[in-house]
C-alpha cells in the first residue's frame, strides 16, 4: 500500500482544497490511501472518509493538533481532540485506538524528549520543512529507535502523494507501527509554503501580513 499521511483540506486554515478534489487526487496519483490531518479538527477527514466509495482505498482520519509544545498528529481517531497540552493529546489519541505522529519537528522549534519519546512515530521527511530540518529528524528518530515516516503535508491538491510510504500489509495502523518498507520523498516548490501562508491570512482576516508573504512568495518564485 502506498499512503500519504499528512493532507490538508479546506477545514484548515492554510488550505482551499475541498474535500472532493482531495480524495480525487489522491486517487489519480496512484495512492492506495492517505491519512487527513486539518488543523484542530477531524471534520475534513470525516467528510473525505464519507465521500469515499471505493473499499479498497484507505482514509484514515486524522488531525494535526496545536499544542505548546508544537503540534502533535493523530491518526486512526474516532472523536476530536480536546486537550491543547501535548502529552495529554498523546494520551487521548492513545486511548482512542490511534497512532500519535510527531510531525516536522524541527519546524519552528525544537521537539521536547519527553514528547518526542510518547509518539509512536516520527516524521523525518516533510516536502515543506528545510533539508537540515529533515536532516535532524532522522537523526532524531535513529537516537530514539521510533519508526520513520515521511508525508506531503500536502496544502494543494497538486502536491498530494508527492511523499508517501510503502507498506507490507492491508492494514494500515498494524503496518505503521512496524515500520514502513520505503518512503518516497520529494520537496515542494518553497513558494507554496508562501502561498499556504496567504490563505490563512485571508481566512483568519490577518490581512495586514498578506503582503509580507506575497512579497516573499514572488522572491521564492523568481529564485526558482
Amino acid at each position: 500500500m502506498f499512503l500519504d499521511l499528512h493532507v490538508h483540506t479546506s477545514f484548515s486554515f492554510d488550505s482551499l482544497s475541498s474535500p472532493e478534489k482531495v480524495l480525487r487526487a489522491a486517487k489519480q496519483k496512484g495512492l492506495d490511501g492517505l491519512a487527513v490531518t486539518d488543523h484542530d479538527t477531524i471534520e475534513g477527514a470525516l467528510e473525505v472518509r464519507d465521500r469515499n466509495r471505493d473499499h479498497d482505498f484507505v482514509v484514515i482520519v486524522g488531525c494535526e493538533k496545536s499544542t505548546e509544545a508544537g503540534d502533535i498528529i493523530g491518526l486512526f481517531l474516532q472523536k476530536e481532540i480536546r486537550s491543547y497540552k501535548a502529552l495529554e493529546v498523546i494520551a487521548e489519541i492513545h486511548e482512542q485506538g490511534g497512532v500519535a505522529l510527531l510531525p516536522h519537528p524541527f519546524h519552528g522549534r525544537s521537539p521536547r524528549d519527553e514528547v518526542a519519546n510518547a509518539v509512536d512515530l516520527l516524521e523525518v521527511f516533510n516536502a515543506r520543512t528545510s533539508p537540515e530540518s529533515n536532516r535532524k529528524a532522522v537523526a532524531l528518530a535513529d537516537r530514539l529507535g521510533k519508526t520513520a515516516i515521511c508525508s506531503s503535508d500536502a496544502h494543494f491538491v497538486s502536491d498530494i502523494g508527492t511523499c508517501r510510504v510503502l507498506l507490507e500489509d492491508t492494514d494500515p495502523r498494524a503496518a505503521l507501527l512496524r515500520g514502513a518498507r520505503r518512503l518516497d520523498t520529494c520537496y515542494s516548490p518553497r513558494y507554496k509554503t508562501s502561498a499556504s501562508q496567504i490563505i490563512k491570512a485571508w481566512k483568519c482576516r490577518k490581512y495586514g501580513s498578506i503582503p509580507v508573504h506575497l512579497t516573499r512568495m514572488v522572491k521564492r518564485l523568481v529564485a526558482g
